[in-house]
């Protein structure tokens, strides 16, 4: 059993940004990949929270979501790998994980999905799906924080 009190509390995408959701008066914990997939994908260059950072390897942010604003290509769907893969790498260079894949597709042509699989050193395969459905972002994962509460 996982402790409720230890982790991050979980982000959740929504319409206006991402919410931080509530159970009883506890916030929901997670322990996982989720927090920092989404940090690292969807905060922008140029964070103005990077100037309380210390070393470059400190600083946060990606054209991820600029290049996923883009109108969508072959060549478009192949920056968008890239751009996930480079806001990611640092969980490769500081031995996180041995390795990151960023798989965005475009089923539809008012929907992206990206499957970003991790394989953390020394555990299981994480999955994270992220959905785009016209302007609204949706994440899963096979084992969500929320489930654990």
């Amino acid at each position: 059993m996982t402790d409720l009190y230890q982790g991050d509390p979980r982000l959740v995408l929504g319409n206006d940004g991402v919410d931080l959701p509530f159970r009883g008066g506890q916030p929901i914990m997670d322990q996982g990949w989720e927090n920092a997939v989404l940090i690292s994908l969807f905060t922008r260059e140029g964070f103005y929270g990077n100037i309380f950072a210390e070393t470059d390897s400190q600083r946060i942010g990606a054209r991820f979501e600029d290049e996923l604003e883009k109108p969508l290509t072959v060549a478009q769907i192949t920056k968008i790998q890239d751009a996930g893969q480079k806001a990611l790498q640092w969980l490769i260079d500081d031995g996180y994980a041995s390795r990151i894949i960023v798989q965005p597709t475009n089923p539809t042509s008012y929907r992206v999905e990206v499957f970003v699989l991790i394989e953390p050193q020394g555990q299981d395969i994480q999955i994270l799906l992220l959905k785009k459905n016209g302007l609204n972002w949706i994440a899963q994962k096979l084992d969500p924080a929320h489930s654990r509460i």
